[in-house]
């Protein structure tokens, strides 16, 4: 069992959301980050819909570095207790500024380079002072 997605490329190369894939179910989709073909599951009982790799379409990428297949143990038995204990519930994704020692890119978000395809080259770096987050329009911020 891997870790459920929500976001996908279709076949047609647009980054899609499990919820938009509900009204083209039968479309091909691969994981936005190790480019595997994903398992459409759509919406059933109180589950949204979700995209899943399976074990025979992963790529060599996904099998050793995306981080919805290699999750770690700890991870998901920490994510299962805390369920239990508080209902409806979402795991914390934790996101900040990374350095990839692989290809030297600056990034935020998770610790996934998506040039190297991998976070293990990758270092939490703070922010420089010379970029401050920006105010653009729809009250986004912006470090760029």
């Amino acid at each position: 069992m891997y870790a459920k997605s929500f976001i996908a490329h279709a076949s047609r190369g647009r980054l899609t959301s499990a919820a938009t894939a509900k009204t083209y179910p039968y479309d091909r989709y691969v994981c936005h980050l190790c480019k595997s073909a994903l398992v459409f599951h759509p919406e059933w009982g109180t589950h949204r819909p979700w995209f899943e790799h399976t074990a025979d379409t992963l790529t060599e990428n996904g099998r050793e570095h995306c981080p919805y297949v290699t999750v770690v143990l700890d991870e998901l038995n920490l994510i299962q207790r805390l369920r239990r204990l508080v209902k409806d519930t979402h795991p914390v994704v934790r996101k900040a500024d990374w350095q990839c020692a692989g290809c030297g890119r600056h990034y935020h978000g998770e610790r996934y380079c998506l040039s190297c395809r991998t976070g293990t080259y990758s270092k939490e770096v703070a922010l420089s002072p010379t970029l401050k987050p920006v105010t653009v329009t729809g009250g986004a911020a912006c470090a760029c």
